[in-house]
């Protein structure tokens, strides 16, 4: 597939609808960019929602998403300030 699109004064760009409907995705939906020389890819992020029930027996039992969030802050915190 291939579309094209204009960069706005504001650095902005409009992403065809083809290429969103392709992707899955709209409105709050958050993109990585990779580059690769002149070349970049679109993707969709994964994100923790997309990932629950991923890793059977581990994290919070009934794929209790809040949960997962709280004890991955956690566990960040604690890394940075040293006790983990």
């Amino acid at each position: 597939m291939t579309a094209t699109a204009k960069i706005t004064s504001k650095g902005q760009v409009t992403i065809p609808r083809s290429v969103r409907e392709h992707l899955k995705v709209g409105t709050g939906s958050v993109l990585v960019f990779e580059v690769d020389g002149d070349q970049v890819v679109l993707r969709p992020a994964r994100t923790l929602d997309g990932l629950a029930g991923v890793l059977k027996g581990r994290g919070p039992k009934g794929g209790d998403v809040e949960a997962m969030r709280r004890a991955a802050k956690a566990h960040v915190a604690r890394r940075v300030m040293g006790r983990g």
